[in-house]
């Protein structure tokens, strides 16, 4: 399965939406927490670290 630009578009696009969603239903240290774990997930997904490629020196 190849995967395309458009592919990767629409799946950062749910993410936001379902980030969103979960900001709104947790408390900043529980969301802080998601994120982490977001970033995470991307990084070892992808072989990048998130947190390099933003330049935050911790989570993006």
């Amino acid at each position: 399965m190849s995967i395309t630009d458009e592919d990767v578009l629409e799946a950062a696009g749910a993410l936001g939406e379902e980030l969103a969603q979960k900001q709104s239903e947790a408390t900043d240290s529980e969301f802080e927490t998601i994120l982490e774990e977001c970033s995470k997930a991307i990084s070892e997904e992808t072989g990048i670290k998130y947190d390099d490629a933003c330049d935050t020196g911790g989570c993006c």
